[in-house]
C-alpha cells in the first residue's frame, strides 16, 4: 500500500451542490487514485474531526457531516476537501498507513483543527506524521484590519511576527501559511512541506474567494484536495 494525494484546482471542476461528481471521479482516475468511496465534508470553519476506522462509518453523498477534518486507516477511501483561499492540509503516517485531511482557515487554525486531526490520528496508532500545506492565499495577497491583528495578538503577542504593514496605515498583511506551520510544529509535526502557491495570484490554475470577491463575481469556484491509501 502507498499513500497518494493531489491538490486540484481548475483542472477538476465539481458542482457546488455535489449533485454531479463526475469531474472529480475523472480527475482521480487520471491521477491513478483508486476510490471505492470519496468522502467529503460540510465544512463549517470549526474543529470537528470525522474518524472513519470501520466500513460501517462510511457515509454517502447526502447529509455530509458538519466537520472540517477527516481521518482514516482504511484503504481506497479518498478523503476530500474544498478550499478557495483557506489551507488544505494533508496528513499521513506512511509506516502505519493512516491519513488525514483538514480545512484550515484562520478561524479553524486558531480554534485548534490541526491539533484535533493529529490527536485523532494518534488514537488510530499514528506515530510519525508528516503534513503538506497545499495552495492557499499567501501573505502578499491577504490584507486584514487592525481588529483582526488585535485578535491574534490577544492569543499570543509573538503572533506579531506573522503580520507585515499593508499599503494603508490601518491595514496589515497576514501570513496564514506560516501561522499554520507554527501550529503544526507546536503539535509535534516535524516533517512539513508548504507548497507556497498563492491561490489569489495564480488565476490560471486555482480558484480564489478573495479574488472573486474583489471582482464582484457571483461564484468563486472551489479547489479540491484529496488523499488516499492505495
Amino acid at each position: 500500500m502507498s499513500i497518494k494525494f493531489h491538490f486540484f484546482g481548475k483542472d477538476c471542476i465539481i458542482d457546488r451542490a455535489l449533485a454531479d461528481r463526475s469531474g472529480l471521479e475523472l480527475a482521480l482516475v487520471k491521477k491513478n487514485i483508486e476510490a471505492t468511496n470519496t468522502l467529503l465534508l460540510n465544512q463549517v470553519h470549526g474543529t470537528e474531526v470525522v474518524v472513519i476506522d470501520s466500513t460501517e462509518k462510511i457515509y454517502g453523498n447526502q447529509d455530509l457531516p458538519k466537520a472540517d477534518a477527516i481521518v482514516t486507516n482504511l484503504p481506497n477511501i479518498v478523503l476530500g476537501l474544498f478550499t478557495a483561499d483557506c489551507a488544505p492540509i494533508l496528513f499521513f503516517d506512511e509506516e502505519k498507513n493512516i491519513i488525514g485531511a483538514a480545512h484550515a482557515g484562520w478561524r479553524g487554525a486558531k480554534l485548534g483543527v490541526i491539533q484535533s486531526v493529529i490527536s485523532a490520528m494518534h488514537k488510530l496508532g499514528a506515530k510519525n506524521i508528516s503534513a503538506k500545506i497545499g495552495p492557499m492565499i499567501q501573505q502578499d495577497s491577504y490584507e486584514i484590519s487592525q481588529e483582526f491583528l488585535d485578535e491574534f495578538l490577544s492569543e499570543d503577542a509573538s503572533n506579531k511576527s506573522f503580520f507585515a504593514n499593508g499599503v494603508q496605515a490601518d491595514k496589515y498583511l497576514f501570513n496564514l501559511p506560516s501561522y499554520i506551520e507554527k501550529k503544526l510544529r507546536e503539535s509535534g509535526i516535524k516533517k512539513i512541506e508548504n507548497l507556497e502557491i498563492d491561490t489569489y495570484k495564480n488565476e490560471k490554475d486555482f480558484f480564489s474567494f478573495r479574488r472573486s470577491t474583489h471582482r464582484s463575481e457571483k461564484d468563486c469556484g472551489r479547489n479540491v484536495s484529496v488523499i488516499a491509501i492505495n
